[in-house]
């Protein structure tokens, strides 16, 4: 993608997000889950789409809630062919600019331990460890894998 801009997803872009959260997690939401995410009130969803004139490609896709000053960072995730390029913080960037607009002061997150680069990404950003759900997730054997719990004052 040599020309790529972070826009909002809208009721159109359900079953791509459903795609690209398939096959960047172990545990897929689906279409009617990310729907009904999205239809809660302060949810949104970011695209990481190309520009080009030929485009609509989507590299990756950030999903967040924000209730009052608070926001969720529910899902981020980039296409396994075009991870390590900086998408990843482009969304995040994306996300909180948008979760500060909408009143957010405090961002939260989960995210698996067994995953450093989710884990180097949010610290980069300022993410703060507060602490461990222990068996939060499940790995592709079943093994159960904690979550580092984070938290972010925008």
């Amino acid at each position: 993608m040599t020309r790529a801009a972070v826009v909002a997803a809208g009721p159109a872009d359900i079953e791509r997000l459903a795609e690209m959260q398939a096959t960047c997690f172990r545990e897929p939401w689906g279409a009617a889950s990310i729907a009904k995410t999205l239809s809660l009130p302060g949810a949104f969803a970011l695209l990481l789409r190309d520009t080009t004139p030929a485009g609509r490609i989507s590299a990756g896709f950030v999903i967040i809630q924000v209730v009052a000053d608070q926001a969720d960072l529910l899902t981020l995730g980039v296409v396994p062919g075009l991870r390590r390029r900086g998408h990843a913080g482009r969304l995040l960037e994306g996300a909180l600019i948008r979760a500060a607009g909408l009143g957010a002061k405090t961002v939260f997150l989960e995210v698996a331990e067994d995953n450093p680069a989710a884990l180097e990404l949010y610290r980069r950003a300022g993410f703060e460890t507060m602490g461990r759900r222990e068996g939060y997730y499940r790995d592709a054997e079943g093994r159960r894998i904690a979550a580092v719990t984070m938290r972010l004052a925008i």
